[in-house]
Parts: C-alpha cells; structure tokens; sequence
C-alpha cells in the first residue's frame, strides 16, 4: 500500500513539473491565463502615428534563468493597419519572431518596458486581432500566450468639431456672396452647409468636396432678412448660426 502511494505521488510530482508553465503573462499587475483576451479600444485619428500599445511584463516561475523568445500570430487584421512589437529591441513590422532571446532571471518578471505591442490604425477603423506567444528558446512547447484585440472605432462628433476649423460667414451681412473659411479633419466622409428662412426652409445648399479651403455661395437670389445657416458633418448638424441679408 506504501508503494502505491508513493507513486502516485511521484507520478502527480512529475506530472505538475511536465506541465507546469515556466512562464506567465502579468497584465495590468494582475496574472492573465494563458490564452487570455484582452481588449484595447481607440478612437480613429488623422494622425498616422496614432497608435495603441499592449504593455505586459512576464514572469519567470522556476528557480533558474531563462531565454524567451517571443511570436507574434496574426488572427485578423485590418487592411491597410500596421503592427509592430517589441522584445528588449522594437522589430520591424514584418517580424514575427523576435530575433534574440530576452534572458528573464530565476523568479523574477520583465522591467515594464520589456515588451510592449504596437498598432497604428493608418485612418482605418475596425478590430485587428493579435496574439503574443512568449517561449523557451529551447523548448518551444513551455510557452504562455495572450490576445489582443486592437479595435478602433469611429470618432465621436464632439472628437470631430473640436479638431475642424470653420469660419463664421463673411461678410455678414452679405448681399451678393457669402464666404466661409473651412478645414475638415480626415474623420469627415461627408460635409454640407445649408440655408434656411426663417419658417425652417432651406433656400441654399453646398456640399463640399475637399477638406480645406474656401466657399463662396451666392446670396443675390434670397430677399432681404434674417436666414440661418448650418453645416453638417457625417450628416449631423454642428453649427448653426445667423445670417443677415441687406442690399
């Protein structure tokens, strides 16, 4: 009976040891599973340098130092986006393995810096799906992995009106012409300025076609008075102001 009970206990010793994992993922200061999702959300910018970065730290769980290497496994990405990593040194956006292992000493985690994934959306909305998979150099199946979701959604209309220039109508009053000064950020798709009477009639309209520059609407046709212009982006008004016809 001894004998049975002592190798179960190598055997449930041995079998910890096989498949315990020598390394794990700290997120946040908090320990991910392996496999573990987690999700970095953006807002789409003009700014191609916009990015958003994955921080983690890994620790080493044995007694022993240990060479990590680390792969990047692309799941889903967006066309037209860019992605990179860093191990100790930033790679290329085509690397995928990191090209020198990173030496993580016996129970102890990577300095915060260590590693950190980057996503530049390049203007393009939608969710890129990234996996890290840290390793031994020397066995590749003691490894520990956590995803990424990289999502970047479209930018509010507060986040667009606080970056466009528009201005006000000039001269006003106006009684031929009247002239607007305009500059879009790249989140605008669609942009119009209307003019209404009084009674809510819209009696001018101009949609533009570039991001920048200057408008001249004609006038000469509406009777003397008081109109309302407004401009619309992404089909939502955003500025509605007066406008004073006088000949």
């Amino acid at each position: 009976m001894k004998h049975i009970i002592l190798s179960i206990s190598i055997l449930l010793f041995l079998s910890s040891t096989l498949f315990s994992q020598s390394l794990k993922v700290i997120w946040e200061k908090q320990p991910l599973e392996n496999g573990a999702i987690v999700t970095i959300n953006g807002v789409l910018s003009d700014d191609l340098f916009y990015e958003l970065v994955a921080h983690a730290r890994v620790k080493n769980n044995t007694d022993r130092d240990i060479s990590v290497l680390v792969e990047r496994v692309t799941h889903d990405t967006v066309t037209g986006s860019m992605n990179q990593f860093c191990w100790d040194s930033c790679f290329a956006p085509w690397v995928d393995i990191s090209p020198s292992p990173y030496i993580i000493p016996a129970n102890d985690t990577t300095p915060d810096e260590t590693f950190s994934g980057h996503y530049l959306p390049q203007g393009k909305i939608g969710t890129t799906i990234l996996e890290y998979v840290f390793y031994k150099e020397d066995d590749r199946n003691d490894s520990v992995s956590f995803i990424v979701n990289f999502v970047v959604s479209p930018s509010s209309i507060e986040d667009i009106t606080a970056k466009m220039k528009f201005s006000n109508a000039f001269p006003n009053p106006a009684s031929n012409r009247v002239n607007f000064d305009f500059d879009f950020p790249n989140e605008v798709k669609t942009a119009s300025l209307k003019i209404y009477n009084l009674l809510g009639q819209p009696v001018a309209e101009h949609a533009f076609q570039q991001k920048n520059g200057k408008v001249s609407i004609p006038v000469d046709q509406l009777l003397e008075g008081i109109y309302l212009y407004s401009l619309s982006l992404n089909n939502k008004p955003v500025v509605t102001k007066k406008l004073i016809i006088r000949r």
